[in-house]
């Protein structure tokens, strides 16, 4: 059996159902990013919606689309996705796949992916997306992390970060000196993008402590099955007393940016 990659070990983290029940403590995305995203599309037939998870994105792209397409390869996320729904959104048709395997019976005219953006292997993806569609939009969740800092603050933030990651065997978050001086380099994917807009976007949203710690277990670096049950445990305990004193009647207004890049996907990149 072959030997898998980084990457393909980071994306099998999503198919566990502790992270998929955990998913819902991510941060949402603002209505200002969704305004723009509608903007940047074409026609509203049809979107794709790769690596959905439970379909933040694609129940949103569901109201004004004939079609979504929700991608993901974890049967997990894809049957939480389907129970928030609820049937709502008929349009929707979910897909248990990996983008790289998916083929589509037609066009898009928009596809859209989150985070898991970094999962699939680009080199695959998108001379395919390439194909499908002219626009792709990525909304990036975390573009200056570990800014904007919790209600706690950064230095606190950091050190209960950095505190955990040892016993994970992980390497110390530095955090850069601001947003604006984040990030060093173009992610992988941008090079496979014909670049036509970046937009960034800073919002708040409250959320229960609760909320925030399964957030955190929704996450490659900190998944409960990685940690093991005591180190998770202790791990939530310690964030619980960390952000308990900043709630109010339990409840945390947290900071939050997205980043929204869309373009034209490339046959080949950039060179």
């Amino acid at each position: 059996m072959a030997k898998l990659t980084d990457r393909e070990r980071g994306a099998a983290v999503f198919a566990d159902p502790d992270v998929a029940a955990s998913y819902h403590g991510r941060q949402p995305y603002p209505n200002a990013m969704y305004d723009r995203l509608l903007a940047v599309a074409g026609d509203r037939r049809r979107a794709l919606d790769i690596g959905t998870g439970p379909g933040k994105i694609a129940r949103r792209l569901a109201d004004h689309f004939t079609e979504v397409v929700a991608l993901d390869p974890s049967a997990a996320m894809i049957a939480i996705g389907q129970a928030e729904d609820a049937g709502v959104h008929r349009n929707i048709v979910w897909v248990e796949s990996r983008a790289e395997d998916y083929e589509p019976d037609g066009d898009f005219d928009l596809a859209t992916a989150g985070a898991s953006i970094h999962w699939p292997d680009e080199t695959v993806l998108f001379p395919r997306l390439a194909r499908w569609t002219l626009t792709i939009a990525i909304i990036n969740d975390a573009p200056v992390f570990p800014h904007p800092a919790p209600p706690c603050g950064m230095q606190a933030w950091l050190a209960v970060l950095n505190r955990w990651g040892v016993r994970m065997g992980r390497a110390p978050i530095v955090a850069p000196e601001s947003e604006q001086s984040w990030p060093a380099g173009a992610p992988p994917h941008e090079a496979w993008m014909q670049i036509q807009g970046r937009e960034r976007f800073r919002y708040s949203f409250r959320q229960r402590v609760e909320a925030f710690i399964a957030g955190n277990h929704a996450r490659v670096s900190w998944h409960r099955r990685a940690m093991g049950e005591a180190m998770a445990s202790a791990f939530d305990v310690e964030l619980d007393a960390l952000m308990r004193p900043y709630a109010v009647d339990g409840m945390l207004e947290v900071d939050a940016i997205c980043e929204l890049t869309w373009g034209r996907p490339l046959p080949a990149p950039k060179a």
